[in-house]
Protein backbone atom coordinates (compact mmCIF):
# COMPACT_ATOMS: atom_id res chain seq x y z
CA UNK A 1 0.00 0.00 0.00
CA UNK A 2 1.46 3.34 -1.31
CA UNK A 3 0.83 6.24 1.37
CA UNK A 4 -0.20 9.36 -0.49
CA UNK A 5 1.79 12.40 0.78
CA UNK A 6 -1.27 13.77 2.87
CA UNK A 7 -1.44 10.31 4.77
CA UNK A 8 2.66 10.61 5.96
CA UNK A 9 3.25 10.88 9.34
CA UNK A 10 5.63 13.54 10.40
CA UNK A 11 8.80 11.77 10.85
CA UNK A 12 8.53 10.94 7.29
CA UNK A 13 8.29 14.61 6.34
CA UNK A 14 11.43 15.53 3.72
CA UNK A 15 11.12 18.79 5.67
CA UNK A 16 12.28 17.32 8.84
CA UNK A 17 14.84 15.32 7.23
CA UNK A 18 16.04 18.36 5.76
CA UNK A 19 16.31 20.24 8.65
CA UNK A 20 18.30 17.85 10.35
CA UNK A 21 20.50 17.14 7.54
CA UNK A 22 21.32 21.05 7.71
CA UNK A 23 21.90 20.97 11.40
CA UNK A 24 23.78 18.09 11.59
CA UNK A 25 25.79 19.15 8.55
CA UNK A 26 26.10 22.50 10.73
CA UNK A 27 27.40 21.27 13.82
CA UNK A 28 29.74 18.80 11.87
CA UNK A 29 31.19 22.03 10.03
CA UNK A 30 31.47 23.74 12.88
CA UNK A 31 32.68 21.13 14.45
CA UNK A 32 36.07 20.98 11.67
CA UNK A 33 34.68 17.62 10.29
CA UNK A 34 34.24 17.48 6.30
CA UNK A 35 31.36 14.68 5.74
CA UNK A 36 31.24 13.18 2.66
CA UNK A 37 28.54 14.09 0.40
CA UNK A 38 25.05 12.40 1.58
CA UNK A 39 26.40 11.11 4.74
CA UNK A 40 24.27 14.38 6.75
CA UNK A 41 21.16 12.98 5.15
CA UNK A 42 21.87 9.40 6.31
CA UNK A 43 22.65 10.73 9.98
CA UNK A 44 19.19 12.56 9.88
CA UNK A 45 17.50 9.95 8.85
CA UNK A 46 18.60 7.59 11.12
CA UNK A 47 18.22 9.87 14.10
CA UNK A 48 14.77 10.30 13.37
CA UNK A 49 14.18 6.71 13.12
CA UNK A 50 15.90 6.34 16.50
CA UNK A 51 13.52 9.16 18.02
CA UNK A 52 10.41 7.84 16.88
CA UNK A 53 11.27 4.20 17.54
CA UNK A 54 11.83 5.57 21.48
CA UNK A 55 8.70 7.45 21.33
CA UNK A 56 7.48 4.00 20.25
CA UNK A 57 8.85 2.25 22.87
CA UNK A 58 7.67 4.72 25.81
CA UNK A 59 4.19 4.85 24.36
CA UNK A 60 4.13 0.78 24.99
CA UNK A 61 5.79 0.80 28.12
CA UNK A 62 2.99 4.09 29.23
CA UNK A 63 0.10 1.47 27.61
CA UNK A 64 1.49 -1.76 30.04
CA UNK A 65 1.75 0.47 33.30
CA UNK A 66 -1.45 2.02 33.21
CA UNK A 67 -3.22 -1.53 33.05
CA UNK A 68 -1.42 -2.57 36.11
CA UNK A 69 -2.49 -1.90 39.42
CA UNK A 70 -1.44 1.61 40.92
CA UNK A 71 1.08 0.96 43.65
Amino acid sequence: MSLIPTDRGAFQSLTIRSAAAIAIAAAASRLGVELPEGVAQELAGAAIDLVVTLGLIGVAVGRARARGPII
